[in-house]
C-alpha cells in the first residue's frame, strides 16, 4: 500500500468485515476424542488481531523481496481451526508511505472467491471511515443461509435428478491419474511439496481467448481439450474423469458471501470419436456444462459412486486435480491510501493444503497472461517428468488455439 494509511481506521476496517461475515467468527466445537461430529458456533462480533512490524532496509534487497519474506514466513505458520476470530492481520512497514499488509484466514471459512472479497469490502469499510461517508456494499447473505439452502436443496426434485445423472453418468468410472516415477505414500513425504510453472504471455493467449470463443467456447474449454489429449498420449485411453475444482458458487444469492464454498467435480470425458480439436473442445463443453447444471456436493457424488476414488489408492501412481482459477476482484476495486500494488508470489513457493496429490492450478493472470502451475510431490514425481509435461501441455493449448480442425491424433 502506497500512502499513509491510517491504523485506526484499518483496525476498525477489519472490525466492520468480520461485524459483517458470520464465518468469519465462527468457532468450531471439535474434539477428536469425545466421537462427536462436533458443531459451530456463531460469535458476536470481536476485534481482529492486528500485529504491526517496522521492516528495516536491508542494503541490496528490493522492497518486493523483503515483502516476499514475509509472505513465506506466514505461509510457514499454523492457524487453528478453532482459533476465533478466524481472521488475522499484520501490516508489515517499510516507511510511513509504503507497506505491506496480509490477511490469513483458515479454510475452513473461506476460499479463493472469498478472498476477493475480502479484499474489496477491507477496502470500501476503510475508505468509509476516512471519508465519514458509509460505503454502498451490499446487505450480505450469511453462510449460514447457504448451507440451509444446502440442506433443502439435497432434498429437491432437481438434486435426485443430478444423483441420477451422476448414477448413470460415473457407472465404472475412476478418477484419472498420470504414472508416479516411483512408489510413494505418507511416509515418504518431503517436507514440503514441489513447484513447477508454465507461462503463456498475453498476446498468444488472447488467441487462445479468441480461438475458444470462435467455437462458442470457452478458454476451459479449450484448456480441458488439451488436458484430453495429453491423457490420451500418456495413458492411452480416450474415456477419462478429471478431477476439477469449482467454487462452488452456483446461486447468484452467494456471491458475496465469505465462506468455504468450493466443491469437487468430476468431469467424464468420452473422446474416442473425435476428429479434430474442434470436436475435443465441443465434447469438453457438454461435459462440463452437464457437470456444472447437475452439481452436488462431492461427498454426495461419492456415495453414488464410491469406486470413483479408488484409483488415487495406488502407491504407483499421481492423483491429478485441475483448479481454473481467476480472479473476482480486480486492483481497481481496492482502494488504501494513493494505490495498492499485488506483492509477486514466489513461483517457487507451494500453496497445496493437501498434501499427496498433483494440482494443476491453471490461472489467468490479471496482465492477460495464462500461467499453468503444477504443484506435486518430490518423492512421487521427478521435476524432469513435471517439466515434460507441464511443456507438452501449454504446446497443446497453442497447437489448439492455432489449428482447431486439425487432427488431435498422432499419426
Amino acid at each position: 500500500m502506497r500512502g499513509e494509511v491510517r491504523l485506526d481506521a484499518l483496525q476498525g476496517a477489519l472490525d466492520d468485515v468480520v461485524a459483517r461475515h458470520e464465518s468469519l467468527r465462527t468457532r468450531i466445537n471439535y474434539s477428536e476424542t469425545d466421537g462427536s461430529l462436533g458443531f459451530q458456533e456463531v460469535l458476536s462480533p470481536l476485534p481482529v488481531p492486528l500485529t504491526v512490524h517496522d521492516i528495516p532496509v536491508t542494503p541490496g534487497r528490493s522492497r518486493d523481496e523483503l515483502a516476499v519474506d514475509q509472505y513465506v514466513k506466514l505461509h510457514d505458520e499454523l492457524l487453528s481451526f478453532t482459533a476465533v476470530p478466524s481472521l488475522r492481520a499484520a501490516l508489515h512497514r517499510f516507511d510511513d508511505r509504503d507497506a505491506v499488509l496480509t490477511l490469513i484466514t483458515h479454510h475452513l471459512f473461506g476460499d479463493n472467491w472469498s478472498a476477493g472479497i475480502l479484499r474489496r469490502e477491507l477496502s470500501a469499510c476503510y475508505k468509509a471511515r476516512i471519508s465519514g461517508t458509509p460505503h454502498a456494499l451490499p446487505i450480505p447473505v450469511q453462510y449460514r443461509e447457504f448451507v440451509t439452502w444446502e440442506q433443502e436443496f439435497l432434498q429437491s426434485d432437481k438434486a435426485a435428478k443430478a444423483r441420477n445423472f451422476w448414477t448413470e453418468k460415473l457407472a465404472g468410472a475412476e478418477m484419472y491419474t498420470m504414472p508416479a516415477d516411483r512408489p510413494h505414500g505418507p511416509d515418504t513425504l518431503t517436507p514440503r511439496s514441489a513447484v513447477s510453472n508454465f507461462l503463456i504471455d498475453s498476446r498468444d493467449f488472447a488467441k487462445v481467448i479468441a480461438s475458444a470463443r470462435q467455437n462458442r467456447c470457452t478458454p476451459w474449454h479449450l484448456l480441458v481439450a488439451a488436458s484430453m489429449v495429453l491423457a490420451e498420449r500418456i495413458r492411452g485411453s480416450s474415456n477419462i474423469t478429471l478431477l476439477t475444482v469449482d467454487n462452488g458458487r452456483q446461486v447468484r444469492d452467494f456471491h458475496n458471501t465469505i465462506g468455504f464454498f468450493a466443491n469437487l467435480v468430476p468431469i467424464r470425458l468420452d473422446f474416442g470419436n473425435c476428429r479434430s480439436f474442434r470436436d475435443l473442445m465441443l465434447v469438453a463443453r457438454k461435459a462440463s456444462m452437464d457437470a456444472h447444471q447437475h452439481q452436488i456436493p462431492f461427498g454426495t457424488v461419492l456415495e453414488l459412486a464410491p469406486e470413483l476414488m479408488r484409483s488415487f489408492e495406488d502407491s504407483q501412481v499421481a492423483p491429478i486435480a485441475f483448479n481454473y482459477a481467476r480472479a473476482s476482484v480486480t486492483l481497481s476495486d481496492i482502494q488504501f491510501a494513493d494505490r495498492v500494488e499485488s506483492v509477486p508470489w514466489p513461483e517457487d513457493l507451494p500453496t497445496m493444503f493437501h498434501r499427496g496429490s498433483c494440482m494443476w492450478s491453471l490461472v489467468l493472470l490479471p496482465s492477460g497472461a495464462f500461467r499453468c502451475v503444477i504443484e506435486y510431490e518430490p518423492d512421487m514425481l521427478d521435476a524432469d517428468t513435471v517439466e515434460r509435461w507441464g511443456s507438452d501441455f501449454v504446446s497443446l493449448v497453442l497447437e489448439i488455439a492455432d489449428r482447431p480442425d486439425g487432427s488431435w491424433k498422432t499419426q
